[in-house]
């Protein structure tokens, strides 16, 4: 069922996005028993716009009654699976890409479990797996979450 946020919308510089109200999406940190800071990205299926098997954070459109926080959860619950209880925002990376238009929202937070996400709930991701932050430069990065990741990583280190 379409919901309201589905739908391309072409920017006044002629570049097409997803999102009737901008997109948004959730980066999980858990830090394990060796002091490790994890975080569980998912790998973008080849048919989905700008995937070609590139690891980023699992998103979707903003509906027009959400918030950012609220988009970005529930599509981690559709294409993940449900968060942990107990989690924490540490805060919401906001690129704008056309003022007013559209903007793309990293929801950024702590979870003190780490479980295994089986990524086949939905076409859009196939696999999600839990990456120590000092290996991330060794796997294939979507371009924008790749250009945001230091913002995002100073982010989650305020946010502790």
């Amino acid at each position: 069922m379409p919901r309201s946020g589905d739908g391309w919308i072409t920017l006044a510089s002629g570049r097409v996005m997803w999102g009737r109200y901008g997109a948004a999406g959730m980066l999980l940190c858990h830090r394990d028993d060796d002091d490790v800071d994890r975080l569980l990205l998912a790998r973008r299926a080849h048919w989905v716009h700008g995937g070609n098997g590139l690891w980023s954070v699992p998103g979707g459109a903003i509906d027009a009654e959400e918030t950012p926080v609220e988009a970005a959860l529930r599509e981690f619950d559709e294409e993940i699976g449900a968060i942990p209880p107990g989690w924490r925002l540490a805060g919401i990376h906001e690129v704008v890409v056309e003022l007013g238009v559209w903007s793309y929202h990293t929801c950024c937070a702590f979870v003190d479990e780490r479980p295994h996400y089986d990524a086949t709930l939905s076409l859009e991701n196939d696999e999600a797996q839990w990456w120590p932050i000092d290996d991330l430069d060794s796997i294939p990065l979507f371009g924008p979450f790749e250009e945001a990741l230091p913002d995002l990583i100073r982010i989650l280190g305020e946010g502790r």
